[in-house]
This record gives structure tokens, sequence and C-alpha cells, in this order.
């Protein structure tokens, strides 16, 4: 598989990031009715979910700084949709929606945190076992 530039992929991180962030506020408002996710428990449950399991995902794949780029894109996107796409009443509370929501991002923050961590102490424990296999077959 060939490697992708890293100017490419931090543009993919942040591009995904902010799709990401604007779908997990759509499929918020489509699943509970309400256009702001934390107006319903089932909005929240669908908007954390689709946050956390791509920021675990990536957190699991990626650098800690890769992860955060995203987590950072998908705050971006999820106010943006809400500022493109909410009433007047929405536009008005911008600065106080752009407060609130970086509440929504201290899940997947946290579970992105403990996945890195956890990732490096699987790395750690198997790489002794990788040294002897490889001493092995020399």
């Amino acid at each position: 598989m060939p490697r992708i530039p890293s100017t490419q992929r931090l543009s993919v991180v942040i591009t995904s990031g902010a799709a990401i962030g604007a779908l997990s506020w759509l499929v918020a408002s489509l699943v509970s009715g309400k256009f702001e996710p934390f107006d319903s428990g089932q909005g929240l449950l669908f908007n954390q979910f689709i946050l956390v399991a791509s920021t675990t995902l990536l957190a699991w794949q990626s650098r800690p700084l890769t992860t955060l780029l995203f987590l950072g894109a998908a705050y971006v996107g999820m106010n943006a949709y809400a500022y493109a796409l909410g009433g007047s009443e929405h536009r008005a509370w911008a600065l106080l929606g752009a407060v609130i929501n970086a509440l929504l991002i201290v899940a997947p923050a946290a579970l992105a945190i403990g996945t890195t961590l956890l990732r490096r102490l699987v790395q750690r424990r198997s790489a002794p076992e990788v040294q002897r296999v490889t001493d092995t077959l020399r």
C-alpha cells in the first residue's frame, strides 16, 4: 500500500473530522427530531456514539496528535453545521453553542487517550516476544 504524503494525510484527517462532526449532529437531529443533540437523550447518545467510535478507531491506528487534530476538526464541523443549517436563533447563540459543544468532545477525547495508552501497553508487551521470534529465526 503506497504511503500518502503527510500534507495529504493531514488534509484527509481534517476533512474527515469536520465531516464526522457534522454527520454526528445531523444523525442526532434525524433520530431525535430535535436540531441540537443535547436536547434529547437519544440524540445525544447517537452523537456521542458516532464521535466516540470514529475517534477510538483513529486513536488505535494513529498517533495521538492526529487524533487530537481529528477531534478539533469534528468540533469545528459540529459548530459549522449548527451555524449553517440552524435558524436565526442558533446563529444568535453561536458563541454559547460553541462553548457547550466543547462538552460533546470530552467523552471522545477521554476514550482516545485511553485507547492510545492501551495501544502502547499492548505494543510494549508484544515487543519482547516479537524480538524472541526474530532471534529464533536468525
